[in-house]
């Protein structure tokens, strides 16, 4: 996958710098997005429960006795 990169002029875009990318590439780049937005939705709820001592540590003899 090469990484050709074209930047569009301010003066033509409007006065907002913009980049032109395959769609192929693009397409890649948004899957990741949801996937880190999934990742980091549970992180932040197992994080949640944990504080909230709704989760068991495994090494945790508590449990156990």
């Amino acid at each position: 996958m090469s990484h050709q990169i074209a930047t569009i002029s301010k003066k033509v875009s409007g006065g907002e710098e913009l980049i032109v990318v395959k769609k192929k590439d693009f397409e890649q780049f948004m899957k990741w997005q949801e996937e880190m937005r999934d990742v980091l939705t549970k992180v932040r709820r197992g994080r949640a429960e944990y504080r909230s001592k709704k989760t068991i540590v495994a090494d945790s003899p508590k449990r156990f006795r």
